[in-house]
């Protein structure tokens, strides 16, 4: 397992990947459910959530472990239980933070007093991959296991290297998931995640673990994965993005509803031009609130809820990378 920090520009894949299912899990802790949330009674706890999901407790794992695996499996239940059997699976796990929550309690125990003795478990849920070797031994799966943090950008980047895995041949089936979860305060929480009243829209922080299913050429489907490409602001002329181009490089969208899905960092003034073109805006956030990866959030519960639709989700780091990642509804 590795934690791996993409910095190139991508390209997109040479043919559509099929969805074969999707799930979404948000702050109110329901699969694939949307729900009213006050972020200042966040975190929940995610045993009730567990037993949902799992049918049994998982003991000694942390809050992020537990999310990770849960949001997997909701999304695993959607397909027959023998589905990834005799198949190369992969698992790409995106985060922005990791299990934070299990970090820090971890590092102020041992320096506490200058030095002190955490206990196993304390450092079994601190490893940073640690979710996604348990995501792993649920499924079962001894092939391909990565863990992608890039910001607010990770699940784009998951997304993107799990699209290459299997145009390579190099697995059969993509299990790609973000997750993301609520540290002890909002304001600490801001903080990590670089958010402003400058740099990002105003609404509640939140978490979630959302979850796509890709396979090969398989006729049943949700829809598709259609392009995932990055741009940089800066640099040399032919790395800066042009949305036309984007708009253009999509699969024909005649008959189709167009739907855009700004993410947290995107101004309206970032959308006039999509509006302009006949784009429909889907501002999933208040579903599920400010964090790094709330664009698998946003584009799972389109594959979801929308039918008949292209859509791109646009999304930016702090640091002024744009990433677009489009595709298609079934009809």
């Amino acid at each position: 397992m590795h934690m791996t920090e993409t910095t190139t520009k991508h390209t997109a894949p040479a043919s559509p990947i099929p969805v074969i299912a999707a799930s979404y899990i948000g702050p109110p802790l329901m699969p694939n459910r949307d729900a009213l949330w006050e972020e200042n009674e966040l975190p929940l706890n995610a045993d009730a959530l567990v037993n949902e999901v799992m049918g049994q407790p998982m003991r000694r794992a942390g809050r992020f472990i537990k999310m990770v695996s849960c949001g997997g499996l909701a999304c695993l239940q959607q397909v027959s239980p023998d589905y990834l059997k005799g198949k190369k699976t992969g698992i790409f796990l995106a985060t922005g933070l990791g299990n934070v929550d299990e970090i820090l309690p971890f590092i102020t125990q041992v320096f506490k007093h200058g030095g002190g003795f955490p206990s196993p478990n304390q450092f079994a849920n601190s490893v940073s991959n640690a979710a996604a070797f348990v995501m792993a031994r649920i499924c079962e799966v001894t092939g391909t296991v990565l863990t992608v943090s890039q910001e607010e950008l990770s699940f784009e980047s998951a997304l993107w290297l799990a699209q290459t895995y299997l145009e390579h041949g190099r697995i059969d089936i993509a299990l790609v998931g973000g997750c993301d979860i609520f540290t002890p305060t909002a304001e600490e929480y801001r903080e990590r995640v670089n958010v402003s009243c400058g740099n990002a829209r105003r609404l509640p922080m939140g978490e979630s673990s959302s979850w796509l299913l890709l396979g090969k050429n398989e006729e049943q489907n949700i829809g598709h994965i259609l392009a995932v490409d990055f741009y940089d602001t800066v640099g040399a002329p032919d790395q800066r993005f042009d949305k036309q181009t984007i708009l253009s490089d999509l699969c024909d969208a005649r008959g189709k509803g167009r739907i855009v899905l700004p993410g947290f960092r995107i101004r309206q003034t970032d959308l006039n031009g999509w509006k302009d073109g006949g784009w429909e805006t889907e501002d999933y956030l208040p579903c599920c609130g400010i964090h790094s990866t709330a664009s698998a959030f946003g584009i799972a519960r389109t594959l979801r809820e929308k039918t008949n639709s292209v859509f791109v989700h646009y999304n930016c780091s702090a640091s002024g990378r744009h990433a677009f990642v489009s595709g298609s509804t079934k009809s």
